[in-house]
């Protein structure tokens, strides 16, 4: 079983594509964080990423805070900050200066009937073009993709020449200047594909760091084997011990080995998992007392102290919401 695709299905990613930069050196573009621009971006969303597509030229990305060095961008290279940071991005990496557009000016973009926004940015050099857009999910009850992720992602030659995803975009540009519905629904497919590709290549990095996190926890031999357990059947009647028999472990280890790659106990995580499946059936307009039934609650008072003790609200206000 894909456990990734699995995660990614039940958090409802959205795409948003607004603005494609012409950058002519010496160029610097100046991101706001998300916690300021995400909701206009993606109002329907908790957590917002933003992520740049340099299509042609080169460049340096760094985000605000200054935890990680520049990373150097290629043409067909991606960047994206997982925690929503505000950020940056130059044609020169001796030179940060500028300033962020006002939030009035992302709201207004987001208004457009068209997901489009052309820029020109810089002077009058060697032209640089980026595309820049948002991934937006919502994370909630289980959330082990935002503590897993580093603070700067990016994802090499992922537009290659020829490849579906330059195909895709090339699609989504063409259709920009025809009609906005289908501009966008091409966006959120091509965004879906840029971020399960991010993911994918981080995790195959990190993996062979030896690095313990979620997304290593898969290709761990008994860790994985648990993971898997629980996506394939998320409404059995999992206990420590019978997960335990099932990975060739004892207890004791598989709890230790389980807490120190997920973040969380076994049992902590078969519960939020079935509160996200939970979740993403309100969403797509289950009834509650069937989406109780359905993930194996007796009554749906169980059900709704559950789901409000690993979500934060009842059942009735996510539907209402989300």
């Amino acid at each position: 079983m894909d456990i990734l695709s699995d995660i990614l299905d039940t958090v409802h990613i959205k795409g948003a594509v607004y603005f494609e930069v012409d950058a002519g050196q010496p160029w610097v573009l100046v991101n706001p964080p998300m916690n300021l621009i995400g909701s206009f971006m993606l109002p329907d969303v908790e957590h917002v990423i933003p992520f740049h597509i340099m299509l042609d030229g080169d460049g340096w990305a760094k985000s605000d805070n200054e935890v990680v060095a520049p990373l150097r961008l290629e043409t067909g290279d991606v960047v994206m900050f997982p925690r929503g940071s505000s950020h940056m991005l130059t044609s020169n990496i001796d030179n940060w200066h500028g300033t962020a557009a006002a939030a009035s000016f992302y709201e207004q973009t987001s208004n457009k009937e068209q997901p489009f926004t052309i820029v020109k940015i810089g002077e009058a050099g060697l032209h640089s073009k980026l595309i820049c857009g948002y991934i937006g999910f919502n994370a909630k009850p289980l959330d082990p993709l935002l503590q897993t992720l580093p603070e700067v992602l990016v994802v090499k030659e992922h537009i290659s020449k020829g490849g579906l995803m330059n195909q895709l975009l090339a699609s989504t540009l063409d259709e920009m200047a025809k009609s906005g519905e289908g501009a966008r629904n091409l966006v959120t497919k091509l965004t879906e594909l840029i971020f399960t590709q991010a993911l994918r290549q981080h995790m195959e990095s990190e993996a062979t760091e030896d690095n313990q996190t979620w997304l290593t926890a898969m290709r761990d031999q008994h860790i994985g084997k648990a993971l898997t357990l629980i996506h394939e059947q998320p409404f059995e009647k999992w206990t420590l011990e019978l997960l335990a028999k099932e990975c060739g472990m004892s207890r004791s280890s598989l709890a230790e080995r389980f807490s120190r790659y997920v973040g969380q106990p076994p049992v902590s995580y078969i519960n939020r998992w079935r509160m996200q499946i939970a979740s993403k059936l309100l969403s797509d307009g289950m009834s509650i007392v069937k989406v109780a039934e359905h993930i194996g609650y007796s009554s749906e008072s169980a059900f709704q102290k559950a789901f409000k003790r690993y979500v934060g609200c009842t059942a009735g206000d996510w539907r209402v919401k989300h």
